[in-house]
């Protein structure tokens, strides 16, 4: 948890597209799957192979499941549809493999690379109204 006041500025703005939150939400979930995998490997669960290839492509069913999380409840996460419950299971997954998910989900720079994708969409919207007003006018 973090209580700087610029961190949560962005979040609120990021939160006001929903490209956005999916496009956030997937960096940090995807960078948790990724930690679950070092750690799963780190305590000997999977052999090297094995978390060679989790890397490469999760199966969100091997690193979620156990902790009560289904491959649809997860992609709900990812695309900022999630329910409380679910958030709470899937960080309760991540702290339960030795990481911080708050530190995750508060990393300035995972936050800076989602207000660039904010700012590109805010830029296309912009493209697209103006050419459809001139479409309009026409």
């Amino acid at each position: 948890m973090t209580s700087n006041p610029e961190i949560h500025r962005k979040l609120d703005e990021i939160y006001t597209e929903q490209e956005a939150v999916a496009f956030f939400n997937k960096l940090v979930f995807s960078l948790c799957l990724q930690l679950i995998v070092a750690a799963k490997r780190e305590r000997g669960e999977l052999t090297a192979e094995e978390a060679d290839q989790l890397s490469k492509k999760p199966s969100e069913k091997v690193l979620l499941e156990p902790y009560g999380l289904s491959y649809i409840q997860y992609r709900a996460l990812k695309e900022g549809k999630g329910t409380a419950a679910n958030i709470m299971a899937f960080k309760r997954a991540v702290e339960r493999n030795g990481y911080d998910f708050d530190k995750l989900y508060y990393s300035e720079e995972l936050i800076n690379l989602a207000m660039s994708k904010l700012e590109e969409i805010k830029k296309q919207n912009q493209t697209l109204s103006s050419i459809s007003g001139r479409g309009a006018n026409n």
